[in-house]
């Protein structure tokens, strides 16, 4: 059978044959006829496959055809035929590098822009464009602005799109949409159009890419042939919980890390040590931090690398070539390794804790053995039965291509306005119905009403962003240009500082403005890199460092929680429900030792009397103010849900009522007792087709809104870049944009962005209907146990009582060992079975020191004559743990027992409290546990993020 590539210009099989590129690969089987015929294609395939080649080889062809034909001698003959748009700035370097050598034996012209290009590329670029130019969203708009830059876009005929599943789905994308169809009117103006190709990895809504990808003309969706290559049929994916074991107990003592925690490290260096080349995928920039850091400090002769999005540019190019040459053993990363940076021999991947999506874990699981014909391996490593089932369903799903659909937002004004004043900017005189006719073209804005594109132009007008003449004239102001170099991208302003290593004066890594503000002083430590360091010092735009032997904070970065989709969560409930009656593992991807921590959670449910909460159950659980509502329905339904509750009940009571949610729980954090059956009248009675105007009126009443509205307002060129509300105050924020557009964009983000108003008026509807059933009892494990990882171990304003009394039963159960610092005699009890006053049986002493009971070795050192400075230092913590226990009693094991937490900083905490007042006061003792909690999640961020 005849090859495709030998449809290629000559020169073209030649340049393959000498590339030692002899055999298609699927994609390029699929594809390359498809735009040969000049088609509008999206092509959805695997990472690794030759997806990039398959867009490229038949458009050189094409475009070798037509320099050939002598197009040149046209009076387009300048300019830019072919644009490469790509999400990220740094494109596959071995690909880019590749392309180029290409062009260069083909006799065409490739360049790249994007923000760090220099100046004087940039003019070359200007003075003579080149044939290809490889470009991100954001520089694409900057090139409509410049004149040359602009008279070079009328010769494009090709636009590929890469990873377009990635631009798609947010403002970004509906930027780009409109800047293609930017680029379309300048084409037909030159009589010709340009052919779109899209390239994707996975994608659960092929269609509604493809309209995205084509856009609209005369009326009617551009025709988009979509070509598919399965994702999911190469894959080898299973799940676990590591099991403890005995000797995990020293090490994780050793590195004070919980027990389940460093088993975790042992079996993810186990997989490691078992294949050539690992990625371990982590959901959060601060969790890839922690986990190399662990790493480097237990087994600094396994060379492990991190890559995130806050590295600099130089510390991820570092990465990336220690990892593709081997010099790195494995590469701790997250989401900015999912798309198409090369990542060398790969043969296996672990994702820490459960992805939340089906299409991440494909992405991520596609990394590994990506070569021609090879199977994609991989294991989810999970910490508890709740993320197991998630993980399993989402293991399940993947095996079963049953990948998540998305919608492309409709609409969104703060693009809307972006782009009208950005297009009067280039044009700098242009009639309204032009730039209404192609805004519509493109498909984010296919439904715009003329009378809500009339409203922008007005408030453009009434804040001087645009001059308008007549009823159609527009002209560009002064206010469009700053307006525009402030807006450039859609992606919200987020202050950085970058860190530098003072000595080499090389960037590290950025961070962001929070937690500079919060942990930025000089002397502070920190991870980065998966290294310590010590702040130096703090400049305006930079933080310097130098390298530390201490662990410190690992910085937290804004936007890295990813919702967990309806569907899975619901599938978690069934999960729930068919074990509960069977104990069978069915179709799930596990062992059955792992499996059996699922069985053990539900049997402990109802072995104490309670109902399991599952896909066809809510339970409403309460004690005292606390009410937490099991409901397996994902992310958004729950925080849909909850808000309406929140404020429904609030609004009887005349009180704020505290909220917190998950995919699995709402938390409501109530001022006085309510009867649950409340709750259960407000699901039963709230009509669900009146969900979108409810939840538009309690928004607009709520603090929840003020970084969305402030967001929104910059966008729309309301408010400046450097704009600071808590000057102005929220109220007079509220009051300055109240009834107008911007108060509605913000709004409508938010619901888009953090609710869910297809799914919750089907739960809605199934209750009322009595499919979902709804049982009141007391709280219950399961309410419990995700209480104290709520939010991803963020501490709320005000920790809920849930939380701490979670945390206060985990403390009552936790197995110790006393020992009198007296005679040396140990005793095995719990802290809840503990004396308030401990005091020693055999000598009567009572300054008594407490351990773990896993840590009671480390009471042979009192007995010891001869010690090493080591077990000296350990001998003066052992002494101050027990003056701590002689002066607070009972309290103090409390405190001691929480987790990372020593005597130093229990002291800090107890020194707030005077021991008679705390025994006596409610209020105190939950002020005290709170103490605890944020102790133990500063901690977490620093050492024990395992304990997830």
């Amino acid at each position: 059978m005849e090859s495709v590539f030998s449809r290629l210009n000559p020169k073209i099989q030649k340049l393959l044959i000498s590339e030692n590129i002899k055999i298609p690969t699927e994609p390029q089987v699929k594809a390359i006829p498809h735009i040969l015929n000049g088609e509008n294609v999206l092509l959805i395939a695997p990472t690794g496959l030759g997806k990039t080649e398959s867009a490229l080889l038949p458009i050189f062809n094409d475009f070798l055809k037509k320099k050939e034909n002598g197009f040149e001698q046209d009076d387009v003959a300048k300019g830019i035929s072919i644009l490469y748009i790509t999400p990220l700035r740094a494109l596959n370097r071995d690909m880019l590098r590749r392309t180029i050598e290409w062009g260069n034996a083909l006799g065409i012209d490739i360049a790249v822009r994007h923000g760090d290009t220099s100046k004087k590329e940039r003019a070359r670029q200007s003075k003579n464009p080149p044939d290809m130019l490889i470009t991100t969203p954001e520089t694409l708009q900057i090139l409509f602005t410049g004149k040359r830059l602009r008279t070079h876009l009328h010769k494009v005929q090709w636009a590929i799109v890469d990873e377009v599943h990635e631009l798609a789905h947010d403002e970004r994308g509906a930027q780009l949409a409109v800047a293609l169809e930017r680029v379309f009117e300048l084409t037909i103006k030159k009589d010709h159009s340009f052919q779109r190709i899209g390239l994707s990895a996975t994608v659960g809504a092929p269609d509604e890419v493809a309209c995205y990808l084509g856009g609209i003309e005369n009326q009617k969706f551009r025709d988009v042939t979509v070509l598919e290559v399965d994702v999911t049929k190469h894959v080898d994916i299973s799940v676990e919980i590591p099991l403890v074991k005995k000797e995990d107990y020293a090490q994780a003592n050793r590195l004070s890390m919980e027990p389940l925690s460093f088993a975790s490290l042992r079996r993810c260096k186990e997989y490691i040590t078992n294949h050539v080349s690992t990625l371990l995928f982590i959901n959060t920039r601060d969790g890839a931090e922690i986990l190399a850091s662990r790493f480097n400090l237990w087994k600094s002769d396994i060379a492990i690398g991190v890559h995130h999005g806050s590295l600099s540019k130089d510390a991820r190019i570092e990465s990336e070539e220690d990892f593709k040459s081997g010099k790195l053993k494995a590469l701790v990363c997250t989401s900015s390794l999912e798309l198409g940076i090369d990542v060398g021999n790969t043969d296996f991947v672990i994702q820490y804790n459960s992805p939340r999506e089906v299409t991440r874990i494909v992405q991520r699981i596609g990394r590994s053995g990506h070569s021609i014909g090879r199977t994609s391996k991989g294991v989810i490593l999970s910490t508890t039965p709740e993320d197991l089932a998630e993980s399993l369903v989402i293991a399940r799903r993947t095996l079963a291509g049953e990948l998540e659909v998305f919608k492309v937002r409709q609409n969104p004004l703060s693009v809307l306005t972006n782009q009208i004043i950005s297009i009067a900017l280039e044009y700098g005189k242009i009639t309204s119905n032009k730039i209404y006719e192609i805004l519509k073209r493109s498909y984010p804005f296919h439904t715009l009403k003329k009378d809500i594109f009339d409203k922008v132009i007005q408030q453009l007008r009434s804040q001087r962003s645009i001059w308008v003449e007549g009823e159609d004239l527009i002209f560009k102001r002064r206010n469009s240009r700053y307006y525009f170099l402030d807006n450039i991208s859609m992606i919200p302003d987020e202050k950085t500082y970058m860190a530098v290593d003072i000595s080499s004066r090389k960037k590290i890594g950025k961070l962001d403005e929070s937690f500079v503000l919060n942990y930025g002083f000089e002397g502070a430590k920190f991870i980065l890199h998966g290294m310590p360091w010590t702040i130096v010092k703090r400049e305006e735009e930079e933080i310097l460092v130098s390298q530390s032997k201490e662990l410190g904070d690992a910085p937290s970065w804004t936007g890295e929680d990813i919702p967990i989709p309806f569907e899975v969560a619901r599938e978690v409930g069934k999960l729930r429900r068919l074990t509960s009656l069977n104990g069978e593992n069915r179709n799930y991807p596990c062992d059955k030792s792992s499996f059996d921590r699922i069985v053990k959670q539900l049997d402990n449910q109802k072995n104490q009397g309670f109902v399991i909460p599952d896909d066809t159950t809510i339970t409403i659980e309460v004690e005292d103010k606390t009410i937490v509502i099991n409901a397996c329905f994902g992310t958004k339904v729950n925080e849909t849900i909850g808000r309406i509750i929140s404020a429904l009940l609030a609004q009887s009571i005349g009180e704020s009522v505290g909220i917190n949610s998950d995919a699995y729980r709402i938390n409501l954090e109530l001022p006085q007792r309510l009867p649950a059956e409340r709750i259960k009248n407000i699901l039963l009675e709230t009509k669900p087709e009146s969900l979108w105007y409810l939840l538009n009126t309690i928004l607009r009443n709520s603090t929840y809104i003020r970084w969305q509205l402030v967001h929104t307002a910059r966008k729309f060129g309301a408010i400046s870049k450097d704009f600071d509300y808590k000057n102005v105050g929220i109220k007079k924020l509220f009051t300055l944009f109240e009834n107008s557009l911007i108060f509605d964009e913000a709004i409508d983000k938010l619901i888009w962005e953090r609710m869910d108003l297809e799914n919750t008026p089907k739960v809605l509807r199934e209750i009322q209907n009595g499919e979902i059933d709804i049982h009141i009892q007391r709280l219950s494990p399961i309410a419990l146990a995700g209480a104290e990882t709520m939010r991803g171990l963020m501490v709320p304003q005000r920790a809920d009582r849930s939380i701490l009394m979670a945390l206060k039963r985990r403390l009552d159960d936790t197995d110790i060992v006393l020992v009198c610092t007296n005679c040396n005699k140990k005793w095995n009890t719990t802290v809840g079975r503990a004396d308030v006053q401990p005091k020693c049986s055999s000598c009567g002493a009572i300054k008594i020191a407490v351990l773990r009971r896993y840590n009671k070795k480390l009471a042979k050192v009192l007995t010891k004559k001869e010690r090493t400075s080591e077990e000296n230092k350990e001998i003066k913590r052992l002494h101050k743990n027990a003056s701590l226990v002689l002066t607070y009693g009972k309290v103090a094991i409390m405190a001691l027992m929480g987790r990372g937490i020593g005597p130093d900083t229990a002291a800090r905490v107890l020194r707030r409290y005077d021991r008679m007042e705390l025994e006596k006061s409610e209020e105190l003792q939950l002020k005290f546990l709170r103490d605890i909690l944020k102790a133990e999640l500063n901690y977490a961020r620093t050492r024990g993020f395992w304990d997830k």
